[in-house]
């Protein structure tokens, strides 16, 4: 029965593995027909169900009451995912103002009927002040059924429920007048599967703290002086340098002054400091060029951009990409994107890489053309809309000279947009410095005037230019990865200085990223969970609470935690070039969103760490230090129940949020698939006691190492490759 179970166990791992690809390749409706939904998937996880409950009994694992309550809850959750499939309707219903409905269209294209009627009174989009990026969608819909008549405000995070039918916001026409709302009726299915999720947190809080269970042998062998031996090596290439000539550039405290002016950039209102430094480092991937800091190249570069073009700032890597721009260097200049009949090079080979017609790196070529997009959006005046009025229908922003604008704009209010820039580049050529700091203070002082109720304060903006020049030192990373990997090599001297510096060290680098983080919650208005570049940042900060924690009574971790952190931190400064502050799209504006994203940083930061450990312990097994590779075990092993039990928990918040906002709990989202195999991988060395194989310190270190795979897929591969609903995350 043993060989039955674990057999079916694996087949539904791989085959979860395999149908995401197909949905990569066919689409969702595709995988939901026909592999979600088909009948001998539902059939495999029957068998699971069936074959693993007489496994519990023969076991006889009701001895151990915190063991079984656990798998009791996994068979009870399988039992209201079964109800959802056999007995849940889903489907749309489209409303427009002033019409009622008491019919939907099923997901098979079938026509269902409401018990009640529904009628829309009224919908509104939510913008962030002074924005035109949407906050909230709220739609009034009235229910009259032979009760009565009742009133549901369904938004973003806040579906409507009326007979057991649950309504969400899926969509809404371009007029304003009509909406759709997702419908999803599943009368059994939710309740047990919540009751299911209610009793496995029970189970794994018994099981952490249970006398009958296994882990507090594994914390007392855990326990002791184990040393590391890191064979770890990092080389750091010197980049090339573009050489600067004599050039034109607007005085630094001018430029600075500028910077501080507040425009609308990515639907968020910042400083064009944030502009320049995004500009800046798309452009090089450096915040600032030969000793220029970012504000003075952008400015310089608005006021002077005839020898600017000419500046070879623009790195391109792919040396493809550099021959057919003529360079012979990895640094371009705009105007190496030229040619002589001022033409963009680029243009032809651009468009076969769109169409999937290119023979040749046709990443590398879109990078550059992305490139050469951004300075001709700087040209545009894209990145400078910093003169905001208010209308009847909400809050412009328009750029320097635009002629565009609406007639209800006073003249004088609209001779100042279109001259106000040409009289500070004036002022500027010409030395004017005071009447440039005058026409500097007029700007903000419009600005104020008009919108001064949804400007960032004084300080907010002070915060977001101090982090853009915070998060622009990229040699900390490399500074705290050096430290981490220079102490992990001489952790085996286990003097007091290097015990001093161990704990220093990740002391600094908390402090550190706590600054980063709490910089970025205060300028974005939100907990800064909501992107790639976010989650790797707090992965790293709670590596470092997790070795501070920990970190005396295990001492291997002072030395692979920094290292980790370290790796984390440089993984998001590597994924995201720019790393952008903007605003939240509206399902993401959930209180769950945090504690969802927490906790399942916290389980990979752990995943990492054990991966580290089984690196170490291999080469300790090599060694024959058998006593090292004890304890190097049993904290492993130790480690695993928090690190599973923490991404389990993510994994039903996550669907508890997904049922707040979409209406049901489980969507067979391909970053959804991946979370619940790596939460499946990992439990496999749990159960050691039935599966003597994982007795064998070699294989299990080389099962978790292996194991690390599946959470490099979850988060990169899905965000990267797979896509999905989470593909933001």
């Amino acid at each position: 029965m043993r060989n039955i179970v674990m057999t079916l166990y694996a087949l539904l791992v791989v085959c979860m593995g395999l149908i995401t690809v197909i949905e990569k390749l066919y689409g969702t409706t595709y995988t939901v027909e026909n592999c979600y939904g088909s009948w001998w998937f539902v059939i495999l996880w029957a068998l699971l169900a069936g074959c693993g409950l007489v496994y519990m009994i023969r076991q006889k694992l009701h001895r151990r009451f915190a063991v079984m309550l656990l798998h009791l809850s996994f068979l009870v959750i399988l039992v209201g995912a079964l109800l959802t499939y056999l007995t849940a309707e889903k489907g749309t219903v489209s409303l427009r103002v002033g019409e009622s409905v008491s019919t939907f269209q099923k997901g098979d294209g079938n026509t269902a009927h409401f018990p009640f009627s529904l009628t829309l009174k009224d919908f509104k989009v939510i913008n962030y002040p002074g924005t035109d990026a949407p906050l909230d969608y709220q739609s009034r819909v009235a229910v009259n059924d032979e009760a009565g008549g009742t009133m549901l405000a369904i938004s973003m995070n806040n579906i409507g429920e009326a007979a057991g039918y649950r309504l969400f916001q899926s969509g809404y026409d371009s007029d304003g007048k009509g909406i759709t709302l997702g419908v999803y009726h599943d009368p059994w299915g939710i309740g047990v599967t919540y009751l299911g999720y209610l009793l496995l947190f029970l189970g794994m809080v018994w099981t952490m703290f249970s006398r009958h269970t296994h882990i507090r042998a594994l914390y007392r062998k855990a326990i002791g002086k184990a040393g590391i031996y890191s064979l770890l090596i990092i080389t750091f290439a010197p980049l090339e340098r573009a050489s600067a000539q004599s050039l034109p550039v607007v005085d630094e405290n001018i430029a600075h002054r500028i910077g501080e002016i507040n425009v609308l950039y990515n639907d968020r209102i910042c400083p064009i400091n944030t502009v320049a430094t995004d500009f800046l480092t798309k452009l090089s991937g450096k915040s600032s060029w030969e000793g220029y800091s970012a504000d003075e190249v952008f400015v310089s570069w608005m006021i002077y951009y005839s020898p600017w073009e000419h500046q070879k700032l623009i790195r391109i890597k792919s040396s493809e990409v550099q021959h057919l721009l003529g360079i012979d260097s990895s640094w371009a200049s705009f105007a190496d994107f030229i040619d002589t009949y001022n033409e963009y090079k680029l243009k032809s080979v651009v468009e076969q890489a769109r169409q999937g017609k290119y023979d040749g790196d046709a990443r590398a070529l879109l990078e550059a053309d992305e490139k050469y997009n951004v300075v001709m959006m700087f040209y545009m005046g894209k990145m400078l809309r910093m003169f905001p009025y208010k209308l009847k229908d909400g809050v412009r922003w328009y750029e320097p000279g635009s002629h565009s604008m609406p007639k209800e704009i006073p003249v004088r209010e609209q001779f100042f947009i279109k001259q106000s820039m040409d009289f500070l580049t004036e002022s500027i050529v010409t030395g004017q410095s005071a009447r440039a700091k005058e026409i500097i203070a007029k700007i903000k002082l419009f600005q104020r005037e008009m919108v001064g109720d949804v400007l960032p304060s004084s300080y907010a903006t002070k915060a977001e230019i101090f982090y853009n020049h915070l998060a622009a030192q990229r040699w900390v990373v490399f500074l705290f990865l050096t430290l981490s990997l220079l102490l992990c090599i001489m952790q085996n001297f286990r003097s007091r200085a290097f015990n001093l510096q161990f704990s220093i060290l990740p002391l600094i680098f908390l402090a550190y990223l706590t600054l980063l983080l709490a910089l970025r919650w205060w300028i974005g208005g939100h907990v800064p969970l909501s992107n790639g570049y976010e989650t790797m940042l707090f992965m790293a900060w709670a590596m470092l609470i997790i070795t501070l924690v920990l970190g005396r009574k295990f001492r291997i971790l002072l030395g692979f935690g920094n290292l980790v952190a370290s790796l984390c931190f440089l993984v998001a400064m590597l994924a995201s070039g720019t790393p952008q502050i903007t605003q939240m799209m509206p399902v993401l504006q959930s209180p769950l969103l945090s504690i969802h994203v927490v906790v399942v940083m916290c389980a990979y930061s752990l995943f990492a760490l054990q991966a580290l450990l089984g690196i170490q312990t291999l080469w300790l097994i090599h060694r024959r230090e058998h006593q090292r590779v004890a304890q190097a075990t049993a904290l492993s092993q130790l480690l695993l129940y928090p690190a599973v039990f923490l991404l389990t928990i993510g994994i039903f918040i996550g669907a508890v949020w997904a049922n707040v906002s979409w209406g049901t709990y489980w969507q067979w989202d391909p970053k959804e698939t991946w979370a619940l195999i790596t939460m499946m991988v990992y439990a496999v060395p749990l159960h050691r006691a039935s599966l003597g194989v994982f007795r064998s310190p070699r294989f299990y270190h080389l099962y978790v190492i292996l194991a690390f795979l599946s959470v490099l897929v979850t988060y990169f591969g899905v965000n990267y490759l797979l896509g999905g609903m989470h593909s933001y995350a």
